[in-house]
């Protein structure tokens, strides 16, 4: 699941007042997160990305994200299991002109077979789980299709 927020910070919006965007997720495992920058921001819009009050995105505290006509894309592992299931972006733009806009996107996945796929030591376990009961799945499917087709020959 891709969850994003476009969110427009006006004009000489310090840090005192920034801007707060709650995004809505779900639990599971962030493996990407990304912060777009449009052409004209020339580093005065800022972002941060809140946990509740821990600050994840940059991990160093009191730093931003700023710059100019960049997408910065984190592949990263950050298990999100306890709600709330949200994350707090604060924003904020020293641009005494123009507002600016910028995009912030989390990839997450929910389900426990996805998230192998990003932390191998759950991989074969996981994966051979989740095949072994979709092979169960499917044989019960085609038992009570045959069933219901030699019921099916017998009414002939």
């Amino acid at each position: 699941m891709i969850y994003a927020a476009s969110i427009s910070t006006d004009k000489g919006t310090t840090e005192a007042n920034a801007v707060r965007t709650v995004l809505k997720v779900t639990a599971g495992l962030i493996w990407r997160i990304e912060v777009e920058f449009p052409p004209g921001c020339c580093g005065l819009a800022h972002c941060q990305i809140f946990d509740g009050k821990y600050q994840m995105f940059p991990a160093s505290p009191e730093e931003t994200f700023h710059s100019d006509g960049v997408l910065i894309g984190l592949d990263d592992l950050y298990l999100k299991t306890s709600g709330p299931f949200e994350f707090i972006i604060k924003t904020w733009n020293l641009d005494e002109t123009w507002p600016h806009e910028i995009q912030v996107r989390v990839c997450m996945a929910s389900a426990e077979a996805f998230m192998s796929r990003y932390m191998p030591s759950l991989t074969w376990e996981k994966m051979n789980e989740t095949l072994t009961q979709a092979l169960a799945d499917q044989d019960k499917i085609k038992a009570a299709q045959l069933s219901q087709i030699q019921s099916d020959l017998e009414d002939i």
